[in-house]
C-alpha cells in the first residue's frame, strides 16, 4: 500500500513539474511574439505610406502634365523620380522587416543586428526626407527662373529680383526647420517608437 501511495505522489509531482516547465517556456516565447507584432505594425505602416506616396505622386504628376499647357512637365518627372527612389527604399526596408518578422528565425541572435540596420534606414529616411524640402524649393526656383515665370509679381516688383531671392531663401530656411520637426514626429510615430519597444524587448531577452 505504501509503495502504491508513493508511486501516486511521485506521478503527481512529475506532472506538476511538467506543467511548470511548459508555463516557463510559454513565458519565454512572449518577447518573440511581441517583437513580431511590432515588426508587423511597421510593415503595415510602410505599406500604407507607399500607397499614400504613390497616390500623391500620381495626382501631382497628372496635374503638372495637364495644367499650364505642359509648360511645367519637368515637375511631374521630378516627382516621378522621387517616387522611384521611395519604391527602392520601400523594397529594401520591407525586405529587412520581413526577415525580422520570420517566426523560424532565432529572434534573439538576429534581431539586434537587424535592428541596427533598421535604425540606419530610419535615420537615412529622416535626413533625406528633410533635405528634400530645400532641394524641391530650389528646383522650383530654378525652373521658374528659366521658364520666365514670376512668383508673386507684387512682391517681385516691390523688392526686386535680389530682394525676392533673399525672401525666398528665408522662407525656404524656415520651412525646412519646421518640416524637420514634423518629419521627425511623423517618423517616430510610424517607426521610432516601435524600434524603442524592440530595444526594450531585446533587453528583456538578455535578462
Amino acid at each position: 500500500m505504501e509503495l502504491e501511495y508513493l508511486k501516486e505522489v511521485w506521478k503527481e509531482a512529475a506532472n506538476q513539474k511538467e506543467i511548470i516547465v511548459m508555463g516557463r517556456e510559454q513565458v519565454l516565447e512572449i518577447p518573440d511574439i511581441r517583437s513580431q507584432s511590432l515588426v508587423s505594425r511597421m510593415r503595415r505602416n510602410l505599406f500604407y505610406e507607399l500607397l499614400i506616396v504613390l497616390a500623391c505622386v500620381t495626382a501631382i504628376a497628372a496635374f503638372y502634365f495637364i495644367s499650364f499647357g505642359g509648360a511645367l512637365k519637368e515637375v511631374s518627372w521630378a516627382y516621378i523620380l522621387l517616387a522611384v527612389g521611395f519604391i527602392s527604399y520601400y523594397y529594401k526596408k520591407n525586405k529587412l522587416l520581413k526577415a525580422m518578422e520570420c517566426p523560424a528565425c532565432r529572434v534573439k541572435s538576429n534581431l539586434q543586428l537587424q535592428l541596427v540596420t533598421l535604425e540606419k534606414y530610419v535615420r537615412l529616411y529622416l535626413i533625406a526626407g528633410t533635405a528634400m524640402a530645400p532641394v524641391v524649393m530650389l528646383f522650383f526656383y530654378v525652373l521658374f527662373y528659366y521658364k520666365h515665370i514670376i512668383l508673386f509679381p507684387a512682391v517681385h516688383a516691390e523688392k526686386g529680383a535680389i530682394g525676392f531671392t533673399l525672401l525666398y531663401l528665408l522662407f525656404t530656411s524656415i520651412f525646412t526647420i519646421i518640416f524637420y520637426f514634423l518629419n521627425r514626429w511623423y517618423i517616430n510615430r510610424l517607426y521610432g517608437r516601435h524600434i524603442q519597444k524592440l530595444k526594450s524587448l531585446l533587453q528583456e531577452m538578455e535578462e
